[in-house]
């Protein structure tokens, strides 16, 4: 299995994550993609990395995860539902941690960039058009797992 570009990936993560969290990463397990999707992810960001690369990366969460995340990033902000605050943050989020990501891989292989993010909750995970590579599985601290699907 090609992993290139994971241990980027996970650094960006890291980087993000500490920038508005207490929470640690406490895992992240990089494997094949699954041939499944969990039904618990209801909130989905997906992202295009264009330039001397191209692909997509996809980020999927259940609905605690993305509302503990977005009132960490809001400030501590309550938060009791899924909504638009929820998805403008879990699309914030993906942005910081692609964006940290394609400016690592900029400043030593490649001139890329991103797209904006598309998110959508309780809705089925849009199809990537390219075909994922690998997946990594981030397991932050008393939340549950978040899905990272890369396609490059």
């Amino acid at each position: 299995m090609e992993t290139e570009y994971s241990k980027i990936f996970i650094t960006a993560w890291n980087t993000v994550i500490e920038s508005f969290s207490y929470r640690h990463i406490l895992s992240a397990d990089v494997c094949p993609v699954k041939e499944y999707t969990d039904g618990n992810r209801c909130i989905h960001a997906i992202i295009s990395i264009i330039g001397d690369i191209n692909g997509q990366i996809s980020m999927s969460m259940n609905a605690e995860t993305g509302k503990a995340l977005a009132s960490e990033m809001l400030g501590g902000m309550e938060i009791t539902e899924v909504n638009e605050m929820v998805t403008s943050a879990v699309g914030e989020l993906c942005n910081m941690i692609m964006g940290n990501a394609c400016s690592t891989i900029s400043s030593t292989k490649a001139n890329v960039d991103i797209s904006p993010p598309t998110v959508v909750a309780d809705e089925i995970l849009p199809l990537l058009t390219i075909k994922p590579i690998y997946s990594i599985t981030f397991v932050i601290e008393d939340l549950d797992a978040i899905d990272f699907i890369v396609a490059v």
